[in-house]
């Protein structure tokens, strides 16, 4: 008569419960514990370098009015990290490019405004109550322009910046006045 496994195994007694099978990586079942290794995470196609933060900090500022302060002087400390690479100081060139031209071009045509609106109200002392001569408004207008040019221009620069740190390349002209 021939004798199966389940013939010889030993009944379980009323005292000790019989317990389960441990998989072969269970510590406790005495088997060398072995892990897959944990996959890399998936790729959205959008990451963070330090340039990025930077161009989406300078963007922010359109909303925030201040977040270029943030951006800009991160670019400065980064930009003098050890562990920089070379893509990313040319990143940070161009946009420190951008806001000092943007920022003396702001403040000179806003400096320049005020001192055509302090002109035009000290060119009428008596109050003639003509109004404001048409020059002023031609003025306004065009400073208004101009800001909107510059805003546009400001934009595009960040933009530009953030979509090549997004691909890991360096910018082209980062000594650039344009793009």
């Amino acid at each position: 008569m021939t004798t199966t496994n389940e013939d010889n195994a030993a009944p379980a007694s009323p005292t000790t419960p019989a317990t389960p099978a441990r998989p072969a990586g269970d510590p406790a079942s005495g088997a060398a514990a072995t892990s897959p290794a944990p996959s890399p995470p998936a790729s959205t196609g959008v990451t963070f370098q330090r340039p990025a933060i930077v161009s989406i900090l300078y963007l922010l500022n359109i909303v925030l009015g201040f977040s270029v302060l943030v951006g800009v002087i991160l670019a400065y400390i980064w930009r003098g990290d050890e562990r920089t690479e070379g893509w990313e100081r040319t990143h940070y060139t161009y946009l420190i490019r951008t806001f000092w031209i943007s920022a003396v071009l702001f403040c000179g045509t806003l400096a320049l405004w005020i001192a055509v609106f302090v002109a035009t109200i000290a060119s009428d002392p008596q109050g003639s109550g003509d109004g404001p001569p048409t020059a002023f408004f031609a003025g306004f207008f065009a400073m208004f322009g101009f800001w909107l040019l510059l805003a546009v221009w400001y934009c595009v620069r960040s933009v530009l910046s953030l979509v090549k740190a997004s691909e890991r390349q360096p910018m082209p002209h980062p000594g650039s006045l344009l793009f």
